[in-house]
């Protein structure tokens, strides 16, 4: 693996332990609260995009074991965090990496239609690049600079199989737009939770949205 600056070793109460670096986005709560949303059965073959660390698909994974588990990650230093992931907590067998734009994935990739879709996605339009000032490691992660949220809707209902789920965590100001997406797209949101910070309004909602499923969500409690 190539050196990478700060490179540290994190470990969690359930015996999943992930590497990242300083000098990359780091993954944060979002991402723990999520995998605890994601209900994945034994048999279920998961994609996580915009994978960063693979945290996401690690900690579901420790929660209840399924299948098969594929990444999805355009940044290739990210990707060789991901690698070193798979081989500390010995998934080698079970993951394969894809170091492209979530755009050119195809269904030719996986052996079948997908049952189960992840991510963590970029929060923020962009309007005008020059006003991002992060480096760019950064700015990819927290900005649709690379893929916008109708892409990964629209992506997500070609990979999926009929009946798929995609789980996403997203900031709670577009909860409509993602729920009008998914209806462009044959994707029914079937499960929201919002999650608060104190008595302070939702910055935070995790979706379960199904692949040609009939309309009606539930509300979860926070």
């Amino acid at each position: 693996m190539k050196k990478i600056d700060n490179f540290k070793l994190e470990h969690f109460d359930n015996g999943i332990a992930i590497y990242q670096s300083d000098n990359y986005y780091k993954f944060t709560q979002d991402a723990i609260l999520l995998a605890k949303f994601c209900n994945i059965k034994h048999s279920d073959n998961v994609l996580e995009l915009c994978a960063g660390s693979g945290v996401i698909s690690f900690y579901a994974y420790s929660l209840s074991p399924f299948n098969r588990l594929y990444f999805n990650e355009i940044q290739p230093e990210m990707c060789e965090i991901i690698e070193e992931n798979i081989k500390f907590n010995n998934f080698k067998r079970k993951c394969k990496i894809f170091n492209c734009n979530l755009k050119d994935l195809h269904l030719s990739d996986f052996s079948k239609n997908l049952d189960v879709i992840i991510c963590n996605p970029p929060y923020q339009k962009v309007n005008d690049l020059s006003l991002i000032n992060e480096k760019r490691e950064i700015a990819l992660a927290r900005h649709e600079i690379e893929a916008t949220l109708e892409d990964i809707i629209k992506k997500s209902s070609e990979l999926l199989k009929d009946k798929g789920r995609l789980y996403m965590v997203h900031i709670a100001s577009r909860v409509t737009e993602i729920a009008v997406l998914c209806a462009k797209y044959g994707m029914e949101v079937k499960l929201m939770k919002f999650i608060f910070n104190g008595d302070k309004d939702a910055y935070l909602v995790l979706i379960e949205a199904v692949k040609g499923a009939k309309s009606g969500v539930r509300v979860l409690k926070n």
